[in-house]
């Protein structure tokens, strides 16, 4: 006897096999869609100040941000540069801050924006022993964090030695052959650092010490251009 029983009934297949789950995978596909776009909404919304107050108040060390006050653009790193293009001194002048915040040492550095330059001024007393040219171990604490920075950027870099009106000591002919020799010890340790570009080095000896015997006067400029230059 023929069964009558309707065609339809037989169009699905039994929820125990392998083809009657088939469609979890199409509801798993939608779900995840969903979840994306959920997502997606929320990254792109303004975040709640309240929140964000709260948030950076349980932060050591942040600083949460006054009413009217425009938050920092981004974190300052050396790994947000750029190495194969000249950095905007501006941007890069906060990047050095923010590494020599992180370092007490460094509290000496000077920065200053000269004829178009980026100019760290580096007191001799912080990289060297007295009348010596070869990096001292917090020469070479401070020249590490320096040097992290200076790898990552393609501007153009000098580096230019200074000495004061005290005389050099029976090594040295002059305060001019220390003051070459310090630029030179710096411009290796960029080098070693990953500065890949060339580096200008220049000694002034006491030329611009004005007659002062001053840590002032006995330094090390890092001078990074606003240019950029080839590797």
């Amino acid at each position: 006897m023929r069964d009558r029983r309707s065609p339809a009934l037989f169009s699905f297949a039994a929820p125990d096999t392998v083809a009657g789950r088939a469609w979890l995978v199409t509801f798993t596909d939608l779900i995840c869609l969903l979840l994306t776009f959920f997502v997606m909404l929320y990254a792109m919304s303004e975040p709640d100040p309240a929140r964000y107050q709260a948030l950076a108040a349980g932060v050591p060390g942040a600083t949460p941000a006054q009413e009217g006050e425009e938050r920092p653009e981004a974190a300052f790193s050396a790994a947000s540069l750029d190495r194969g293009k000249a950095i905007d001194l501006g941007y890069l002048g906060r990047v050095f801050e923010s590494q020599m915040a992180g370092n007490p040492e460094l509290a000496d550095v000077r920065i200053d924006r000269i004829d178009g330059s980026l100019v760290l001024s580096m007191p001799a007393d912080l990289l060297f022993a007295p009348g010596d040219a070869t990096l001292s171990a917090r020469g070479r604490q401070a020249m590490f964090v320096m040097g992290g920075v200076a790898a990552n950027i393609g501007n153009a870099v000098d580096v230019v030695g200074h000495a004061d009106a005290l005389p050099a000591g029976s090594r040295w002919p002059s305060n001019w052959e220390l003051s070459l020799a310090r630029a030179q010890s710096v411009a290796e340790a960029l080098r070693a650092a990953g500065y890949l570009r060339d580096i200008t080095v220049r000694g002034h000896g006491d030329g611009r010490s004005g007659g002062r015997v001053s840590p002032q006067a006995r330094r090390v400029d890092l001078v990074v251009r606003e240019h950029g230059v080839t590797p």
